[in-house]
């Protein structure tokens, strides 16, 4: 493709990209969703993520395309796609843990793309979706105290914070309101496995 290497021009089309797939997935054009989320995926093929945070936001897309990618595979049963689309979307997550410790909103999405991995391996390995469901869960919840602001959610098993949360929805940060949501599906998987005797433990 020519002229990716002009400054930004490959983060612009890897936006397009997602927000393609992103809609067409929402209208059921599931060719056209699978379509953009590869050709998204390929524009950073063969890069590797730097401590920067331009690849920070570049890389979280590409995450994301691989996630949603997975999601597309999810919903059409193909279970071994999914689930070799939602390890990349892990590993990636899981680079840039490495290079950014601190960042809340990369740790969020990282659970969310370990619980979808347990969603699709639920049925043909409930073991490994066991792993994959309380790792989505120590990932997100927040066992201690962030700030004075914050409060404990029991059901959750985790600390929020106010004064995050109502920023969050201010600025339309949308992880911030899908942490509680990824903790409520990881929290339901295991629950199906338990009641159909399908936990180790």
């Amino acid at each position: 493709m020519k002229f990716l290497w002009w400054p930004g021009r490959r983060k612009r089309l890897l936006d397009q990209c997602y927000d393609i797939g992103y809609v067409a997935r929402q209208n059921g054009a599931n060719d056209l969703a699978r379509d953009s989320f590869r050709s998204g995926i390929a524009l950073l093929d063969g890069i590797r993520p730097s401590r920067t945070k331009a690849s920070l936001a570049t890389f979280s897309v590409v995450a994301a395309c691989h996630n949603h990618l997975g999601l597309q595979y999810l919903d059409e049963h193909m279970l071994a796609e999914a689930a070799a689309s939602f390890d990349m979307a892990i590993s990636v997550r899981q680079e840039l843990q490495r290079l950014f410790p601190k960042d809340r909103e990369n740790e969020v999405y990282l659970g969310g793309a370990l619980c979808n991995r347990g969603h699709a391996c639920a049925d043909t390995n409930p073991d490994v979706a066991q792993d994959f469901y309380e790792r989505c869960l120590s990932t997100i919840q927040q066992p201690s105290q962030p700030c004075e602001c914050s409060y404990w959610d029991e059901q959750r098993q985790s600390w929020w914070c106010e004064q995050l949360e109502a920023l969050a929805q201010a600025l339309n940060q949308q992880w911030v309101a899908l942490a509680p949501h990824f903790i409520d599906n990881a929290q339901a998987g295991l629950k199906s496995l338990e009641a159909d005797g399908r936990t180790k433990r």
